[in-house]
Order: C-alpha cells, then sequence, then structure tokens
C-alpha cells in the first residue's frame, strides 16, 4: 500500500510539473501584417522590419518585467522548422528587444507563409509561447504572349522591327497579405503596359488577377519588348522579368523569363 502511495504521488508529482512547464500560447490576431499587437502577455507589439524574403527580423516591445529569451520559425505550409532566430535585447532602451536572422531561410521556403514562437516570460516568470504571423514572399504567376500585329519594317543599316504586336497577359500575385502590399513596374524602356488595371502600380490589395488583351504601335521602333514588375510584402519583394524580341520576321519569340525572390 505505501508503495501504492508512492508511486501515486511521484505520478501527481509530475503531471503537476508538466502543467505548470506547459507555455501559454499568445495568439496573433492581427494577420499577417507588419505591426501584431497583443492585449495580454509579455510582449506589447511585435514589427517585423525585414525587406528582404532569405532574412527575419522584428522589434520587440515587451511589457514591465517581462523578457524573450529565443524564436523559433516553422512553416505554415507543413509545420516543419525552418530556422532558429536568436532574441537581443536592447541594451540602451529598457523594455525593447530584437529578433532575427540573416541568410537563414532557405530558398524552397521564400512563399511560405511562417509562424514565429517568441519564447518569453512575464514579470512573474510565467512561460508563454507569443505568436506571430509572418508572410511568405508574394506569390507571382505571370502567363504573356506577345504576337505580331502589323507590318514588319526592314531597315538597310539596321536591325528590323515589328511595327504592332499583340500582348495576351494574365498576372495572378498572391500577396500573403491583408495589407500593405503592393505591385509596381519596376522598368520598361518606356512602353507601358498599364498591366495592373491599367496603371503601372497598384492599390495596396492582398491578391488579384490583372488580365489585358491590348495592341501596341512600336512608334519607336524597339527591338524588344521588355517589361520587369515587382511585388512587395513585409517579408520581401518577387520580381517577374519578361523581354520579348521584336527584330525577326518570322515572329516574336521570348528572350528572357526570370522569376526572382529576393
Amino acid at each position: 500500500m505505501k508503495m501504492f502511495k508512492l508511486g501515486t504521488f511521484a505520478a501527481a508529482m509530475i503531471t503537476s510539473v508538466s502543467a505548470v512547464a506547459a507555455p501559454i500560447n499568445i495568439a496573433d490576431t492581427n494577420g499577417y501584417d507588419r505591426h501584431t499587437v497583443y492585449a495580454d502577455g509579455p510582449v506589447s507589439r511585435v514589427v517585423i522590419t525585414s525587406e528582404f524574403a532569405h532574412n527575419f527580423s522584428a522589434d520587440i516591445e515587451l511589457r514591465d518585467g517581462a523578457r524573450c529569451e529565443y524564436g523559433n520559425l516553422y512553416s505554415n505550409v507543413d509545420g516543419s522548422h525552418i530556422v532558429n532566430a536568436a532574441v537581443q535585447p536592447d541594451q540602451n532602451i529598457v523594455g525593447q528587444a530584437t529578433i532575427g536572422v540573416n541568410n537563414g531561410i532557405p530558398e524552397e521556403r521564400l512563399t511560405d507563409s511562417k509562424l514565429l514562437k517568441l519564447g518569453c516570460y512575464d514579470a512573474d516568470n510565467t512561460w508563454y509561447h507569443v505568436l506571430v504571423n509572418v508572410p511568405g514572399a508574394p506569390i507571382v504567376n505571370w502567363d504573356i504572349t506577345v504576337e505580331p500585329a502589323g507590318e514588319f519594317v526592314n531597315q538597310p543599316y539596321s536591325f528590323g522591327y515589328h511595327s504592332a504586336y499583340r500582348v495576351k497577359s494574365t498576372l495572378n500575385v498572391d500577396n500573403q497579405n491583408r495589407s500593405q502590399s503592393y505591385c509596381h513596374t519596376v522598368a520598361n524602356r518606356g512602353v507601358s503596359l498599364g498591366l495592373f488595371h491599367g496603371k503601372d502600380t497598384s492599390n495596396v490589395f492582398h491578391a488579384d488577377v490583372f488580365t489585358q488583351d491590348k495592341v501596341y504601335t512600336n512608334d519607336t521602333a524597339q527591338p524588344v519588348l521588355y517589361q520587369i514588375i515587382e511585388c512587395e510584402n513585409a517579408a520581401g519583394k518577387t520580381m517577374a522579368v519578361k523581354v520579348f524580341n521584336l527584330t525577326d520576321p518570322n515572329g516574336i519569340y521570348t528572350y528572357e523569363d526570370q522569376l526572382i525572390i529576393k
């Protein structure tokens, strides 16, 4: 009987310790925005400060007497651990800290939406996991074709060119972010296609599909149609490059097609 009581007591102690040791989760209720505000727990606010998808950094504002000691970044796609992130207390400002990792996010995880788990303690030394939603880099799928729509102009001492061309474009963008995300045309060699509903810069948006079917005249005798667009959110930037050769009398073909996440 005594042995049974001793075993029962030990089991109760283990259960009690496990219950105390489990962290309290504080959820991010602000979606995937750059700023997250918390009503409860050791952290009052987290601001994502990184600009490039391979890196992650954020500023942490702590409540009185609180501290954060570590952070881990996970993929929301499959729940796998991506990288540990170090927390550094601000030596000059009480209640401030930073967290970050440089070049720690692998290529295959750049567009994954992510979850940061901050290990923090309040003034009473209660353990918390403060959760921060981190968007993946914008997902850009751009299908575009360019076809001759006029004459081919031969020039005796220079390249020939198509005098007009028809552009069929479907640009599907998921910025993975409720706000603070947009796209714009970075370069076009003076030929504006107005890819974003007739403009070269979009309004702030989460996800959208931009379509176009239009004929353009090559008034300046350009040898190529050159377009670079970039979409940006709180996690990084995705750049799409499309270049079409306009100097072949037999047709118009793709000269360059790149998707760059940075």
